[in-house]
């Protein structure tokens, strides 16, 4: 990891390929939660600004995507 990267980046990124991957419904909404949570650690390592509202809106669609 380089100096400055946001490590929760990788982390969710690798959660919602977990899910797509998921063989039922059940992993996958578990594994978009997780997914979730990590886009929201990200956001908060986050200067307010373009790149904490592109974290923050995955984490919106994740949360749709795991039926909260």
């Amino acid at each position: 990891m380089g100096f400055g990267r946001n490590p929760y980046v990788p982390k969710a990124q690798a959660a919602e390929q977990k899910a797509q991957e998921a063989p039922d419904e059940t992993a996958r909404a578990r594994a978009y939660r997780e997914a979730a949570h990590e886009w929201d650690r990200a956001a908060e390592r986050e200067k307010p600004g373009k790149m904490r509202s592109e974290y923050e809106a995955h984490a919106v669609r994740t949360r749709e995507l795991a039926g909260e």
